[in-house]
């Protein structure tokens, strides 16, 4: 297995898992994208759908991932699930930087859902997008937009 390039050492640092080696954040690389992944899929289905009952589940897997360590479901679903089927290996619990940026996704997944409820399907594009893109950055390549606004605007 390939070691992790230092810059992806520094994001996932960024968000918080400072206390892990570098061997433990290469066996978690894939790991941790599954999560932005998975949301991306769910944001884009309530896109397609301008489906405002899809994002309001997925918001309140985001308040989750806000207020708990460990109870994200899509972190669930991989450490009850999917990590056994791909012999991967278990999330550790999520740091405050990474619990920080769940709640800046959380606001862009109540504006969507907001304004796919009111009809404002423009602006349901506009805040599904934004959220697309930074949970994107964080899927590809571990840069996490809210946990850099945690460290470098909140001075954390």
């Amino acid at each position: 297995m390939k070691v992790l390039s230092s810059g992806m050492c520094h994001n996932l640092d960024e968000q918080g898992f400072t206390v892990l080696s570098i061997e433990e954040k290469t066996q978690l690389n894939i790991a941790l994208r599954v999560t932005p992944a998975l949301c991306i899929v769910t944001v884009l289905l309530g896109m397609y759908y301008a489906s405002w009952q899809v994002l309001a589940v997925l918001s309140v897997f985001g308040l989750l991932g806000t207020v708990t360590k460990r109870w994200q479901p899509f972190d669930v679903l991989y450490n009850t699930a999917l990590r056994y089927i791909f012999r991967w290996p278990k999330l550790p619990p999520s740091p405050a930087p990474k619990r920080f940026a769940c709640f800046i996704g959380l606001i862009f997944l109540l504006g969507a859902t907001m304004s796919f409820y009111f009809g404002w399907i423009i602006f349901g594009y506009i805040f599904s997008i934004f959220y697309i893109f930074a949970a994107g950055l964080m899927a590809m390549t571990h840069f996490c937009v809210g946990s850099w606004v945690y460290h470098h605007i909140l001075r954390k």
